[in-house]
Formats: structure tokens, sequence, C-alpha cells
């Protein structure tokens, strides 16, 4: 006992001498070089990546945790790699690399003026200091000498909060510092890029992703400029030239580069309702259908001019699927999805080998007077793999059809086994000045999701995290991250928009939320994964958001709610309603709009109108795992009718659940929210489950009326 009281004292004195708290977590900063940390070189993962100095850009891998060794001796381990900075060798001289043995990192952390967190780093005979030579970006640490007076050897500890996961925070940082340095103004309600080009398509659609995800006005605003600047500049017929000068198009020979703003453009319109939008993008479709396809192939021709005019690539048959399966899912017509099935056929037994092994090839060229295949080239990459991916994962949702579902799976495990690295990260097309090829990964990220989320992988999931959080982690001093994640960012290599765009892509398509969700848990209004039209704001009303702009016709899907064995009988929808709202609707269905809803909550005003209001209805008995879609009406023509704050379904029916309480709500036993006097038969959670009686007895008496209560935080339910 006296040992370890002597141990305890001797650890305290030694933390109180050092000031720097066990456990907590610092950039630490050169006195020479003040805008310069400790980072492991380009955020690597790997034993033996360098530690060096770098330009702050506060992310997890210039963050380190102190831990505790022995009394006296500490190791810094690094948030983002969870690797500790270790000497290669204890003589001068000697760089430091990241390992993973905590007893390998041994040093004293030694205070020179514990007020402003000044300190020195050490070897364990103190015989030794961590040094560094330059500010150059990337230099090694290095042991010295001891030299009281170097300032390149004192180091200031600056408490940080540690960024140990990729969140909601992370991803919107990422995306408007993007935005910020590459959404150029062209005027009142004209935005732009990249001056054209199909790079200008696909980072329209980096803002189309950025909307789907978060519901965020300022995203959706932004998309709707740079369509306009587009069509300002290209108008209605896409198959022709650019008519500004400053402006490059080449619809005139790229049928690809065509395909790639139809889709951007069909999405625009299923994303926010707008048939405008849905009808352009069909017209501009069926004009490069008709020029491009190939009736002896089944396939789209890639260009009119360049190459071979029987030349076929997967660029343009993944994206002419994908396109024309959103133009039939905005209203076009069930011809579109069977012209996306029968190109999606035939690419799938001419570029992907029957789907094989899940590699997808890029090109070849057909010999028109024999039919047959004269070259190929089996080149894999990110954007083909992604857009086959996602035509697979869009005719599943459609057809039903496993083969769909076989195949988006062993596409991504081909992508994630031969164009990953060892930790999951994409090491292909890291290259910013490489032209197309470096816009090429923000595609893939595009279709990962949906793959996560539609067709329920958790897996990928994780790898969606990953990938965003690495491009964070590898981001320069501007925010931006260059189409290199595996390379920490400069501002020399973030100057081309569309090769920063797939970080963006990467933060806007990481699946923060489960991709199960439990059925009867209360879930968020925002919280949807898809939705058409919604806006989502901080609400006053509750600790979360709230979706806004509910106009008639709009929806949210919430892909994989599970209610496992038991059955969802009733929902309760907490709503807030303006002072002069007439009459609406929200309209409930499982897996699909189509048909009959399962229950519909009509909504009606009162007198405390502003005010959440929860109202509950009945639903058909649901058991098992479904995609939910809320679809809204209302009677007026308001872009704003009424908000979704959150919801709750239960396996009780609408007349058993009476009212439901706020969490923060504290009524006190025997005080009524129900109607009536029947003595409580049972104590029930508000998913319908019995609660033990032995656990509440403090609160629950014979008398209490039926209905809900809150206490300490727990909703409970008495019938």
């Amino acid at each position: 006992m006296k040992r370890l009281l002597l141990i305890t004292i001797l650890t305290l004195t030694a933390l109180f001498a050092q000031a720097v708290g066990v456990g907590e977590t610092y950039r630490i900063v050169s006195k020479k070089y003040l805008n310069k940390s400790l980072f492991i070189k380009d955020s690597q993962r790997e034993e033996g990546a360098d530690v060096v100095l770098w330009t702050e850009t506060n992310v997890p891998s210039q963050q380190w945790k102190v831990h505790s060794i022995t009394t006296d001796n500490f190791a810094l381990q690094n948030v983002y790699t969870g690797k500790y900075a270790a000497p290669r060798t204890r003589t001068v001289g000697g760089t430091f690399a990241a390992v993973g043995t905590r007893s390998l990192a041994r040093l004293v952390i030694e205070a020179i003026d514990e007020e402003s967190g000044l300190y020195r780093i050490m070897d364990s005979g103190k015989s030794l200091c961590l040094s560094v030579a330059s500010d150059e970006d990337g230099v090694s640490v290095t042991w010295a000498t001891p030299d009281d007076e170097d300032e390149s050897q004192q180091w200031i500890f600056e408490s940080v909060e540690p960024q140990t996961a990729f969140n909601a925070s992370l991803r919107e940082t990422m995306i408007d510092d993007y935005l910020a340095h590459h959404l150029h103004s062209r005027g009142a309600n004209y935005s732009t890029f990249y001056e054209g080009g199909w790079g200008e398509s696909e980072q329209l659609e980096v803002l189309l992703d950025a909307y789907e995800a978060t519901g965020l006005e300022r995203y959706l605003t932004a998309a709707k400029q740079v369509y306009s600047y587009f069509n300002k500049c290209v108008t209605t017929d896409w198959t022709k030239g650019s008519s500004s000068s400053s402006y490059h198009w080449y619809g005139y020979d790229f049928n690809d580069d065509v395909m790639w703003q139809i889709i951007a453009v069909a999405r625009l319109g299923w994303l926010t309702g707008d048939k405008s939008y849905t009808n352009i993008a069909r017209r501009n479709f069926d004009r490069i259908y008709a020029r491009a396809f190939i009736p002896f192939t089944g396939m789209m021709r890639w260009a009119e001019q360049t190459g071979d005019r029987y030349g076929t690539n997967s660029c343009i048959q993944g994206p002419t699927e994908v396109a024309a399966c959103y133009l039939a899912m905005s209203g076009c017509g069930e011809e579109y999805f069977e012209k996306a099935r029968d190109i999606y056929a035939a690419q799938r037994r001419h570029l992907a080998q029957n789907m094989a092994t899940g590699k997808i090839w890029d090109s070849l060229v057909w010999d028109p007077s024999t039919e047959t295949v004269t070259s190929k080239n089996e080149w894999a990459s990110t954007y083909n793999q992604g857009t086959m991916l996602g035509a697979a994962c869009l005719l599943y949702n459609h057809y039903g059809d496993s083969q769909y579902l076989s195949d988006a799976r062993k596409i991504m495990s081909y992508t994630k086994s031969d164009l990953c690295n060892d930790y999951g990260i994409i090491r292909v097309c890291q290259d910013p000045t490489n032209g197309d090829l470096s816009g090429f990964k923000g595609i893939l990220m595009r279709y990962v999701r949906r793959f996560v989320l539609e067709l329920n992988n958790n897996t990928y999931r994780d790898w969606t995290l990953r990938n965003a959080f690495h491009a964070y982690c590898n981001r320069d001093e501007q925010g931006l991250t260059s189409t290199g994640w595996l390379a920490k960012a400069t501002p020399s290599t973030t100057t081309n928009p569309f090769a920063c765009s797939t970080a963006a892509s990467a933060a806007a398509n990481a699946v923060l939320g489960d991709v199960v969700k439990k059925g009867f848990n209360l879930l968020q209004g925002e919280g949807f994964d898809y939705h058409c039209g919604l806006l989502v704001e901080d609400s006053e009303e509750s600790q979360e958001g709230k979706v806004v702009q509910v106009s008639d016709g709009f929806w949210a899907e919430y892909t994989n709610i599970n209610f496992s064995a038991d059955t969802a009988r009733s929902v309760a929808l907490s709503v807030i309603l303006p002072e002069d709202f007439s009459t609406g609707s929200i309209e409930i269905y499982f897996d699909s709009m189509n048909g009959t809803p399962a229950g519909v909550c009509e909504l009606r005003s009162s007198a405390t109108a502003q005010s959440v209001q929860t109202f509950v209805t009945d639903i058909l008995p649901t058991t098992g795992r479904h995609h939910l879609f809320l679809r809204f009406t209302n009677s007026t023509t308001k872009a704003r009718a009424y908000s979704l704050d959150q919801f709750q379904f239960s396996n009780l029916s609408a007349e058993q659940v009476t009212r439901v309480e706020a969490l923060e709500s504290n009524h006190l036993p025997g005080s009524s929210v129900g109607e009536g006097s029947e003595a409580y038969s049972g104590v029930y959670d508000l998913s319908g489950r019995c609660v033990s009686s032995s656990s509440l007895h403090h609160f629950i008496t014979p008398s209490l009326p039926k209905g809900i209560y809150v206490r300490d935080g727990k909703q409970v339910m008495v019938r």
C-alpha cells in the first residue's frame, strides 16, 4: 500500500512539474517556426512513417495524445494513425518514425515555461533533445545535443480537442473550403468552377451530393447557379458547342461529356421536383441516344469526331445507364429503365466479361462489317467502376433482380482490392495535373454511397469514412485536398478545381449515420438518406435540426429501417405548423411510393401554432427491414408549408399512444398526461416493450392514470 501511495505521489509530482496532462491531446508547435507543428508525413498509417514538421492545418494527424510509461517517461500518440513518435536511433541526428509499440517511444517532457506551454522533448537520459533544422514542410525532426538557448529545440504544447472520427462538421468544412476557393461568381445567379467541359458537370454533381446528403440551402443555391451559367453559355441543345468564347463545351463531339451533364441536370430535377430540369435533360438524352446508339452492339458510341466511330467506352455506357434511370425515376417513363437495362446488359457482356471479377474494362472497337471486336483496353478506372456500380444499384432497386445485387458487390470488391492500398484508401489517380483522370475518384464515391445505403452494406460505410477522413487529414493550409489523397496537399497542388472536387465528393458522400436504423428509436427528420426538395435548418424547438420547405409532393427517404420481428402499428410525428396553416398530411410508405400508403397522418392547426405538435397515426402492421418514405402534402403553394422535427414508431396502436411528451419534461408521479382514470395494467417504453416494474417502482403507483410519462430522462407508458 505504501509503495502504491509513493508511486501515486511521484506520478502527480511529475505531472505537476510538467503541466502536460496524461490523456490530454496537444498540437506540438515549434517555438522557432510558430506556424509549424509535428505531423505524421502524408498522414501515413504504415509502420515506420516519418515524423516531420509541417504547416499547421488543424487535422488529427497533427494532434498528439500524451501517455504515461513511467513516472517521468511519456509517449506521444498520433490521434489519426494511433502510432507513437519514436526515435529510429538514440544518437545525434537520429530521425523519428511512427511505431505501434508504446515502449519504443519513451520520452521526457521537460518544462521550460509552464505558463506559456513551452517544453523540451528529450530522451530518457536527457542527453538528447528533439530539434528541427528548417521550416521547410516535411523536414524530419531529429535528436540534437541540448542547447538551452536554441529555439529549434523548444516546443509549445497547445491543448486541442481531438478529432477522432469523420463527422458532419468536418464534412461541411471540406465542402465549404472547396467552394470558397474554386466556385466563382459570374454575375447575379451565375457561378462556375471550370469554364466548361465535363469537369464542370462533375463539380455540379458534387454540389448535388452535398445538398442530397445535408439538405442545406447554400449547396442547392450554388448548384442552380452553376447550371444557370452552363445554360447561358451552351443554351438548350447540348449536342453542339458553346456560344461563349470563354466557356468550353464539346457536345458536338464527345457523347460522354453530354451524358455527364444529363446526369447532373436529371439529378437536379429529381432532387428538387422541378420538371423544367427533368425535361431539358430528357430532350438531350434523346438526342444523344439517337445519335450515338450503335444497334448491332447494343451500346453507345463514345465520340462523333475523335477516335473510331465504332469505338465504345465504359465512360459512355455507364453514364447513359445512370442518366436513363434518373429520368425514369423522375417520371419520364418505363422506357428509360428499359434502355438502361439493355445497355447495361451489353456493357456487362462486352466490357465486364459477364461480371466474372467485377473489373470494368475501359473500351473496345468494333468492326462493323463483321460485327466483331477488333481491339480492347482492359484498363480499369474509378469512374467506370463507379458508374456501372451506380447503374447496378439503380436497376436492382427497380427490377429487384439479384444479378444486379451480385454485380454491385463484385464491382465494389474489385475496386477495394485492386484500386486501393492496404488501408482501403484509393491509391490511383493521384496526379492533380493529369487532366480528366484527376477528377475520377469523386464519381466513384458518389455511387459507393448509394451502394452502402440502398443495398445495406455496412462494411463499405466504414470505407467511405476512411477515405473522407484521410483526404481531410492531407488538406493544405487553405483547407483544400487535391486528388492525391495519399500525399499532403500544398497550395501548389490544389489549383485545379476538378482535382480538388474529389475530396469534396468524398466528404459529401461519406455515410455518417447508421446504415440500419432501429425502427423503434426516436428518428430525426433531418436524418434522411435521400430527399426531394427539402431544406434543413437548426431547430429552436429541439436540440437537433428540422426539415423545412415541406411543399406539396416533396418527400424524404430513410433507408434500412429495421423493426426486426416486432410489429410497428403506429407512428408519432412531431411537426411545426405555421399560424395560417390550412390542411395537409404526411403519407407513410415502405420500400416504394407506388401504390397505397401504409398510413396517412392528417395535420391540423391548433392554438399552439409554431410550436411542436405531435400527431399519431396508425399504419399497416409492419415487421422486418424496409426503406421508409415520408411524402408531404399540403393545400397551399407556399415553399415552406410546415416543418418536420422528428418521428417515432410504436408497436402500440395510435389509440393506445395517447400523447408523447418531450424528453426534457419531468412529470412526477400522479400527474396525468393521458385521459381516463383506469389503473395501469402494465408499464411500457415508447416502443411498446414492457419495462420491468422493479426498476420503476419508486415512481409508479396503482392510481397512476394511463398515458406517457417522463422521469429522469426515461419515457414510459402506462396502460
